[in-house]
């Protein structure tokens, strides 16, 4: 901060020196009116709550008028007055003694005031005015600087009256120094470094966090990446740099990319908390506040510039620090239960700093910490430390999320090889199995042959052995079925045959039960695909319809041919899936709540959609609690050549 305003010591000047200074302070204003003197040694000096002020509510007086009267003049030294529509004047005398010198520079802020006028007295024959403010351009201001800056040539030993008068629609705030030419220039340069690195160090977040998102297809780095960009863009004509790049080129360039980039830096904060916090998952009630939120942003966003920005930017501002608030909230919650999650951590340092220079700043602008006390980029310094936190936080994310992913990699190399093995052994054990169960079978086909006049309970047992016998053939068949469809070592062999022989053949393998299954009447149809593998497709779609159906119930089966599309449509009347499970049917070992009693592996129609999806066709599942399952197979009526599965 330049040094502070410090009188000319008078024991230098002589008795006679001191006796006029005196004389011309009292003569300049009697009422008590600030004169600033200057001295020789400065370089400097900072003009921050010398000035008197006078508020103009309807905006109309001229610079005469309000210099004639010197009633309503306050001389608390407040400098920022929030955010009003109101005009505001603000008055300095400058006295400059003989050793000082003349030439001098008024440097004025904030940069985002939309008009500052200027008037320098002439010893009372009139006043030379300066046009400043965010509205004007750059070429027309007297000097171009970041901050509204007017050169000042004091004559010696008179004294100089400032008159400022700012009226804007964003807050009204005044800071005011004076500076020596070389001074200037060397503040000027420093600036230009300092928020040069500081800039910088912003797009180098923005390009990082941007390419990580997309590298990662993580979209909370992609959200950071967008709220970095909003906060550089607001923070470029908030210090004055952009006006100076595109030189104001439109009257309302700086008040429009100021109102886009909090409106929609608040919108992109709030849905970073969301994607941070998982709200999706863990807080869906609260998530639905927040999209209210940000849609309030968005309203904003469309409408809140112009004079409207004056009403609305007070209300953004208290509700980005009700968000903050409620987040932080949540978050301690979060922290409480799980103390070691680093990320966090991070994440919750970083908003209580963030919040904290917003509130700051905000007291500050509506005058309630004088700012004065405070260093004039606070909210860019806290929100610097703001950014760095939140890079940490996303980058230990980053981290966490790449030895999750390599976890990942391992388990998966782990179950593959377990899966493997068991493979092995269900092959084996389905080849050992085989012979024993055909033996069985073919034993029951043999007493049955001989033994003509057996009891009826007799029959009845042989029957079930007989079932027994053909359902555990049947399974083994799935499970060698399924594991080689997932392994790609079936091979499509596509023939083409008449469809009504492979129902005959299918039908042919459910014994007894085949009498619930009605086909319904249809044309000839010739297809060509695999018809082997087409066999298991169909047999499996019956055998859930007849095993999830009661006893009694019929099972359909229809086909049509359709614009060269062949639809097996297998439709039972039994108790239906709910929704809930509808879409895991046909996950491999999924089996439903209704399930449960029944026998089956999970496997059947997992690969009937294997299968279907090898010819290029299509499987779907239409059911409903107490509607009954249907389940259609659709199928090109041409396989162009053998495709492995």
């Amino acid at each position: 901060m330049p040094p502070q305003p410090r009188p000319y010591p008078l024991s230098r000047c002589g008795p006679v020196v001191a006796v006029f200074l005196c004389a011309l302070l009292l003569w300049v204003n009697s009422a008590s009116a600030h004169v600033v003197v200057l001295s020789p040694k400065d370089q400097s000096l900072s003009l921050n709550t010398l000035f008197e002020h006078r508020t103009d509510a309807e905006g109309t007086l001229t610079v005469d008028a309000i210099t004639a009267e010197d009633e309503g003049w306050d001389d608390n030294g407040q400098q920022a007055f929030g955010y009003t529509r109101q005009v505001h004047w603000f008055r300095l005398h400058l006295l400059r003694p003989t050793q000082a010198s003349g030439d001098w520079v008024l440097e004025l802020g904030r940069p985002y005031v939309d008009d500052i006028r200027v008037y320098v007295g002439d010893g009372g024959k009139g006043w030379t005015e300066y046009r400043l403010g965010d509205h004007q351009p750059v070429a027309s201001r007297p000097l171009a600087s970041r901050l509204f800056a007017v050169p000042l040539n004091l004559p010696a030993d008179k004294p100089v009256t400032i008159m400022i008068r700012s009226e804007s629609t964003s807050a009204t705030v005044l800071t005011a120094s004076l500076w020596r030419p070389a001074a200037f220039a060397g503040q000027q340069s420093r600036d230009g470094l300092l928020f040069g690195v500081y800039y910088g160090a912003l797009l180098v977040v923005v390009l990082f966090h941007f390419s990580i998102g997309l590298w990662i297809a993580d979209r909370t780095h992609i959200i950071y990446a967008g709220f970095v960009l909003t906060q550089l863009v607001s923070y470029a004509f908030i210090n004055g740099f952009a006006q100076l790049a595109f030189e104001q080129s439109w009257q309302y360039l700086s008040d429009r990319a100021i109102n886009i980039g909090n409106f929609s830096g608040s919108l992109l904060a709030t849905w970073l908390w969301t994607e941070i916090l998982q709200m999706r998952r863990n807080f869906p009630r609260l998530r639905i506040l927040y999209l209210g939120v940000m849609a309030l942003y968005l309203l904003m966003l469309i409408i809140g510039w112009g004079r409207l920005y004056t009403d609305l930017a007070p209300l953004s501002f208290m509700l980005g620090m009700a968000v903050n608030v409620v987040t932080l909230a949540v978050s301690a919650r979060l922290l409480l239960g799980h103390p070691r999650q680093v990320t966090l951590w991070f994440y919750v340092l970083a908003f209580v700093v963030a919040n904290l220079g917003l509130l700051i700043h905000t007291l500050s602008l509506i005058g309630w910490v004088p700012l004065y006390l405070l260093p004039e980029n606070l909210f860019q310094v806290s929100s610097i430390a703001h950014i760095v936190l939140l890079s940490a936080g996303l980058f230990y994310r980053v981290r966490q999320l790449d030895q999750e992913r390599s976890q990942a990699r391992e388990e998966a190399i782990s179950a593959s090889a377990r899966a493997d093995g068991q493979r092995s052994l269900v092959a084996m054990l389905s080849h050992e199995f085989r012979t024993p169960l055909s033996m069985i079978h073919s034993a029951a086909q043999m007493v049955r042959f001989r033994e003509t006049q057996m009891a009826t309970g007799s029959l009845e047992r042989l029957d079930r052995i007989e079932g027994t016998a053909r359902r555990l053939s049947a399974l083994i068949d799935v499970f060698l079925a399924s594991d080689a469809l997932d392994q790609g070592k079936i091979v499509l062999n596509p023939r083409q045959g008449d469809l009504s022989v492979l129902v005959e053949r299918v039908l042919a393998q459910f014994g007894n039960q085949a009498r619930r299954i009605r086909v319904s009447p249809f044309p000839p149809i010739r297809l060509t695909a695999d018809h082997d593998l087409l066999s298991v497709a169909l047999r499996n779609c019956l055998a859930n319809a007849l095993n999830y159906s009661p006893p009694q119930s019929p099972v359909h089966l229809t086909l049509t041919q359709t614009d060269q599309v062949v639809s097996l449509v297998v439709e039972d009347e039994g108790h239906g899936i709910a929704a809930d499970e509808l879409e895991n049917i046909g996950t491999p070992y999924y089996r439903g709540k209704s399930s449960s009693g029944k026998t089956g592996s999970g496997l059947g129609i997992s690969m009937v959609r294997t299968i279907i999806a090898a010819h290029g066709g299509a499987m779907t599942l239409e059911s409903a609690p107490g509607a009954g399952t249907k389940i259609t197979l659709s199928l090109k009526d041409e396989v162009s050549a053998p495709a492995r599965a």
